[in-house]
């Protein structure tokens, strides 16, 4: 190749170097989703929904980590929270070790989480008001939920009220001590272990693609694999895998985070529901998928030779004059 052919192929290893800062970044950062909250209260007697104007808050969620921050007029209180996992179901716990946050999510799939998120969930908001809900035991501090039930239970026997929103009560008016959904959903394991596999194999092949823009530029392998055509493959796949990561997440947002993830505190009237956007973690890989695309192209333009057309020649006419021997 000549030498502008050669520094074409050397612009992808800058192109491959950018996709894997981008693929790190997604990988590290908390802002796989984003969403604001409000809290909600009912006036009496007509019921009637209401924005408290001074109670707002933010949450954002990425891979491993996540943070919620609630502010009811006083200060901001914020909560930092971590994935776990276990027979299929994902969650973000509050507790400060792995083996509490097992026990965690142990306690809240027995419905038993009450005692031990006020034992080992320090700083968390609205602890005064756990105490006050013996029912909240049954979901986590905050659960990551798409489709959660909102069956609710009436206390009084025979009460037929029954209402989807969790801070009104059998009686129609606003308490203290309002229903919460008794089954609450998770993360599914699959998508979200599939979310970071495939990031993680898109960001391997960006290596590679790196490293063979380098040695094509330094020399001409003879190898179809190791040559033009090999990075052809290797951006070819770290973009495809970056693309399946982006359709998981993309599966997991819209079947189990697109409802309120503040399922914890919901019974104070604490909502997300309408909120919940993609945050700029998920759309990092996107433009690594477009870095790849890009690569591509500049590979195509900087090595396509157009074949000399070879002129055909007519054939020779035979002579008429033969001669014998």
């Amino acid at each position: 190749m000549n030498i502008l052919k050669r520094g074409m192929v050397f612009v992808t290893f800058f192109g491959c170097c950018f996709a894997i800062a981008l693929m790190a970044a997604a990988l590290s950062t908390k802002y796989w989703l984003e969403a604001e909250a409000i809290q909600i209260r009912r006036i009496p007697p007509d019921n009637t929904p209401v924005i408290r104007p001074n109670s707002t808050g933010h949450v954002n969620f990425g891979l491993f980590k996540g943070r919620k921050s609630l502010n009811v007029g006083f200060g901001e209180r914020v909560s930092l929270f971590e994935v776990v996992c276990d027979e299929g179901i994902c969650m973000f716990s509050c507790a400060p070790t792995a083996d509490l946050r097992r026990q965690h999510l142990e306690h809240v799939k027995e419905g038993t989480a009450e005692d031990f998120a006020k034992d080992n969930c320090k700083g968390v908001a609205n602890m005064a008001l756990m105490a006050q809900v013996p029912s909240a035991g049954a979901l986590p501090l905050m659960t990551l939920s798409g489709r959660p039930q909102r069956h609710l239970e009436a206390r009084a026997e025979g009460d037929p009220t029954t209402t989807d929103d969790p801070t009104t009560t059998e009686s129609g008016n606003s308490s203290t001590t309002p229903h919460v959904p008794t089954s609450p959903e998770f993360m599914s394991y699959g998508l979200w272990v599939g979310t970071i596999s495939c990031l993680s194999i898109g960001m391997v092949f960006a290596v590679i693609g790196a490293l063979f823009a380098v040695i094509n530029t330094a020399t001409t392998p003879v190898e179809f694999i190791t040559g033009v055509p090999g990075l052809y493959i290797w951006n070819s796949m770290a973009a495809f895998f970056n693309l399946i990561c982006v359709i998981l997440w993309a599966v997991q947002f819209h079947q189990h985070l697109t409802r309120n993830v503040l399922l914890y505190d919901a019974d104070s009237g604490w909502t997300t529901e309408g909120m919940e956007v993609f945050g700029y973690s998920y759309w990092l890989v996107v433009v690594a998928i477009i870095v790849h695309i890009a690569n591509i192209v500049i590979i195509f333009v900087g090595t396509y030779e157009r074949k000399a057309k070879e002129e055909v020649r007519k054939p020779e006419e035979k002579s008429v004059n033969l001669m014998l021997y």
